[in-house]
């Protein structure tokens, strides 16, 4: 069996947009367009995380 990998990653970013724009109004009616790209980033990273491991093969 093969990871379709694109498939599996465009679904962690488009998980991320969604929990990042819901987290960067969860305080504030209206975040800072840094306060939204900080939460964006994070979250999509943090999906990103739970679906790929970025250890090397050989640790």
């Amino acid at each position: 069996m093969k990871v379709k990998e694109y498939t599996v990653l465009m679904d962690c970013v488009e998980r991320g947009i969604t929990i990042g724009i819901n987290r960067s109004h969860k305080y504030s009616d209206n975040p800072s367009d840094d306060e939204i790209k900080r939460a964006l980033i994070d979250a999509v990273l943090l999906e990103i995380c739970e679906y790929f491991d970025f250890k090397e093969d050989d640790e």
